[in-house]
């Protein structure tokens, strides 16, 4: 029998809960569009907001992607950590730096890509073209890619990475980042304070990459090899099952 992974399973339950968080954001631009006001400048300690709900779910993610909680979040995730490091038998490749450098390399395109997509949002933002809400919308659908493109199709993989799967990519941890960066644009308690830890979580991530890249490289570390991965985000039957 074809049965799916626990993390497949979440992640479709948090691609179905993340549609409903944007279809709300979507509703109270619509009928509340001031609510989005908690957003700007110290608004966010002046203001009670459904906007608060969604920022505590968004802090939430960020903190724990930091901290060692395999129920939570896949081998992808935390792989930087050390307790999902498993040395093989023969190491085949003894140059991981140089194929970590390889892999940073085409992960700078993502990041040139991404940057040139925001500042497109911005300078639409900044002429008056779409308001601030938007911009938060367009943050809130940045946040339903991001798991489409784990149990979906990922653009990323396809046109830069070219990696095998989402558990050996490169860029996981990237996700809050490339959701919140559009938010720079709006000066406020709300929005600095997810880039900001958006950002810590790239920083422990990379600092992790540089120290350790063996963690990251399937061929240097066996718990990334497919007949070793519980996980099964791409879809797969779970071994044993």
């Amino acid at each position: 029998m074809n049965n799916k992974s626990y993390f497949y399973k979440l992640y479709i339950k948090r691609l179905i809960c993340r549609i409903i968080v944007l279809i709300i954001m979507i509703g109270i631009y619509i009928l509340y569009p001031n609510t989005f006001l908690v957003v700007k400048d110290i608004n966010f300690i002046k203001m009670l907001s459904p906007l608060h709900i969604i920022w505590i779910l968004w802090m939430f993610d960020m903190i724990t992607q930091l901290l060692k909680v395999p129920k939570y979040w896949p081998l992808g995730s935390q792989k930087f950590m050390k307790y999902q490091y498993k040395k093989p038998l023969i190491i085949l490749d003894k140059n991981h730096k140089k194929t970590m450098k390889e892999m940073t390399k085409d992960a700078i395109s993502v990041a040139i890509a991404w940057i040139l997509l925001v500042i497109i949002i911005g300078i639409l933002y900044i002429t008056n073209i779409i308001p601030y809400q938007i911009v938060i919308i367009i943050s809130t659908i940045f946040y339903v890619c991001d798991v489409i493109c784990i149990v979906g199709w990922c653009p990323f993989k396809t046109f830069f990475m070219h990696n095998k799967c989402c558990t050996t990519c490169r860029i996981f941890n990237w996700d809050h980042a490339m959701m919140f960066t559009p938010l720079i644009f709006i000066p406020g308690i709300y929005t600095y304070s997810l880039v900001i830890m958006s950002i810590i979580v790239v920083i422990v991530w990379e600092i992790s990459c540089y120290k350790y890249p063996e963690r990251f490289i399937e061929k240097t570390n066996s718990s990334l090899k497919c007949h070793n991965c519980k996980d099964k985000l791409c879809g797969k039957r779970v071994k044993g099952e």
